[in-house]
């Protein structure tokens, strides 16, 4: 009796091996397969008959072979589990997915642990792995991080222009200002940019078409800038560039620059074809600037200099 309860208990934990969701390899200390259970069979195709007394690495000759070998020896030697997660290696078998949602990858995203099998002298020479399907979970924590990024991005882009907006104006301003006051860097200019006769265009015009020119302004200065600038929008019809590593009499050419493209151009919209002017502060930052304010301020007088002075024009701070 004892001998038939056996014998069912052992073909009941040879059919739960083998319908089990989750892989089961079992190999000697040559890499040779012993065990290959169903679900290895159907995610790859090779079934335990074919695979059983042949390396792994013969089964599957795109696995990184030093890699995995380094893994299986290191749990031999100290008969302690190792765990590879997706995180770290996205998969370790090439199977292919069936998940509807694996819009990432086409194939399967897996969790590994490698344990080692104990004979009953307390020897080890066979290993097991263990491959578990995580394909929902990395696909899900892809998407979740997807949004975050996204979140985060608008959180430092302003909605209407794409450009960098006022917090991340401030901040880059901010660590600009204080590399300068350790002596880490310089020098740089600070430029704002104010569409001239603004309210006109949206009195006359209406604020979409108004919106429209705010938008191919925003890429005016975003094509015209150099790599390392930093161009945001300051509120409203003003914009601010922050040129790095860039003297007052550099930063002038290239506002002018900026000022004659802007000039020359023709502004298509709904409404009709525009011309529009701009004007142009900008302030070198220097010793006597004791704050960031002095700093921004510097610039926004120079800015009203040119306002003053009828517009169209670029006004360096003295």
């Amino acid at each position: 009796m004892t001998q038939q309860t056996d014998m069912t208990e052992l073909h009941w934990l040879f059919d739960m091996l083998q319908h089990i969701d989750v892989g089961l390899v079992v190999i000697n200390n040559n890499y040779e397969v012993e065990l290959w259970n169903g679900f290895m069979e159907n995610h790859s195709g090779v079934s335990s008959t074919s695979a059983r007394q042949r390396s792994l690495f013969d089964i599957f000759p795109s696995i990184n072979q030093n890699w995995l070998q380094q893994k299986l020896d290191t749990v031999l030697a100290l008969r302690t589990p190792i765990y590879i997660s997706w995180e770290q290696r996205p998969y370790l078998f090439p199977f292919k997915s069936y998940r509807a949602i694996t819009s990432i990858s086409e194939l399967m995203f897996q969790n590994v642990v490698i344990r080692p099998i104990n004979n009953a002298n307390g020897t080890v020479n066979h290993l097991c792995l263990v491959v578990y399907d995580v394909t929902d979970v990395a696909v899900n924590k892809a998407a979740l991080s997807a949004v975050n990024r996204k979140l985060d991005q608008l959180s430092k882009t302003d909605g209407l222009t794409d450009l960098h907006n006022r917090a991340s104006l401030d901040r880059a301003i901010k660590l600009t200002f204080d590399a300068y006051i350790k002596g880490n860097s310089g020098p740089h200019s600070l430029v704002i940019v104010d569409i001239d006769h603004f309210k006109s265009v949206n009195d006359n015009y209406g604020h979409q078409t108004g919106d429209a020119v705010l938008q191919e302004m925003a890429k005016m200065l975003s094509s015209g800038s150099r790599r390392g600038d930093f161009v945001g929008r300051y509120g409203g019809e003003e914009f601010c560039i922050l040129l790095l590593n860039t003297t007052q009499e550099n930063a002038k050419i290239y506002c002018e620059k900026i000022r004659s493209q802007v000039e020359e151009n023709v502004f298509k919209t709904s409404k009709g074809n525009l011309k529009i002017t701009i004007s142009l502060g900008c302030s070198e930052l220097n010793q006597a600037h004791d704050s960031i304010e002095q700093w921004v301020e510097s610039a926004d007088q120079a800015l009203y200099s040119a306002k003053d002075k009828g517009r169209n024009q670029t006004v360096v701070a003295g």
